[in-house]
């Protein structure tokens, strides 16, 4: 009998989960199966999918107490449903909304989440929780995540308050530091595929900066098998490095937000990695539009400018995109 061991282990990563505003609305209305229901079996299927938690899961009322914002993104906390039944097993929590509803919404999503099983990471009652790892397995093999994000520092945890993992990554020694203060105790449980996320860089930008590409491969040569990249919402190029996938933005899985007629923004990826063991062995590319506040999968025309796009964007990096069976996908060179 085959050692599950060695059987391809799919990975699905999405990027920004924003179920607040205008999706909360359709949440309320048409259940939680909404705002992902198209791609949920997709999802599901994987051994583990990962995304980027964008909101609040919370009734608290109470808005954020700091500087004003110009958006705050609550969603109901049935909503954790909408991540359950897409089969979302892990998600980030490093971000500059989870606190939009102050620490009483952060403690009631990090409640909504423990009680669905959802692992979580980048946020906490404490600075050593919010940057603790989180680690779950799946057919003998263990996976751990690490998160943190660069910017509204107002949200920090500090010491024993709550709040996300900050971190300011222009200081790249000190970043460089706490990438490594995450992976030692990961590396030390034997788990085989460390993943940092981070929620950095700004928005509607289609490449990474010099000094992301830097701090990403500086990542790698320390340990980090998976880097994944969100906050930009839109995707960008992938890098293979050292064998190693760099997503340096998975941009956004589903929101609300407005379509800029030229990044075209609801316009965006699944991204599902194909493992064995300890080696990357591809990684497939499932074209999506969001409209409605609602992900589907690509129709041709969209399907058609995503994997344009891709090429042109991995191609930058080095990284040749093909095609199978009429979708996008990378194939590592061999070792």
């Amino acid at each position: 009998m085959q050692d599950e061991r060695k059987a391809p282990l799919r990975l699905v990563l999405g990027g920004d989960v924003m179920l607040g505003r205008n999706v909360k609305e359709r949440i309320l209305r048409f259940g939680p199966d909404y705002p992902l229901g198209p791609v949920a079996r997709l999802m599901a299927a994987a051994d583990l999918a990962i995304v980027n938690l964008e909101c609040a899961l919370s009734s608290s009322p109470e808005l954020w107490p700091g500087a004003p914002k110009a958006f705050y993104f609550g969603a109901p906390p049935q909503a954790v449903e909408t991540l359950v039944r897409a089969g979302v097993g892990m998600v980030s929590l490093a971000n500059n909304h989870v606190l939009d509803y102050g620490v009483a919404g952060l403690r009631q999503t990090l409640r909504l989440l423990q009680r669905h099983r959802i692992s979580h990471a980048g946020a906490g009652e404490s600075e050593p929780e919010a940057r603790a790892a989180a680690c779950v397995e799946r057919s003998g093999m263990r996976f751990g995540m690490a998160a943190f994000c660069d910017h509204q520092a107002d949200f920090a945890a500090e010491g024993t308050q709550p709040g996300i993992a900050y971190l300011d990554l222009a200081d790249e020694p000190r970043a460089l530091a706490a990438f490594r203060a995450a992976l030692a105790p990961l590396l030390q449980a034997g788990v085989a595929w460390p993943i940092l996320s981070l929620h950095w860089g700004p928005n509607m930008v289609l490449r990474p900066s010099p000094r992301f590409r830097r701090l990403a491969h500086a990542a790698i040569e320390m340990g980090w098998k998976i880097l994944f990249g969100h906050s930009a919402h839109v995707f960008h190029g992938i890098e293979l490095y050292r064998g190693c996938p760099i997503i340096y933005a998975a941009g956004d899985l589903v929101d609300d937000y407005r379509v800029d007629p030229e990044l075209r923004n609801d316009r965006q990826l699944l991204i599902e990695l194909v493992l064995v063991q300890d080696r990357l062995a591809g990684i497939e590319l499932h074209p999506l539009e969001i409209g409605d506040c609602q992900v589907s999968p690509a129709g041709a025309v969209a399907a058609a400018a995503i994997a344009d796009r891709l090429r042109l964007l991995c191609g930058e990096l080095g990284t040749r995109v093909d095609m199978r069976e009429g979708r996008p996908c990378i194939v590592p060179a061999p070792a």
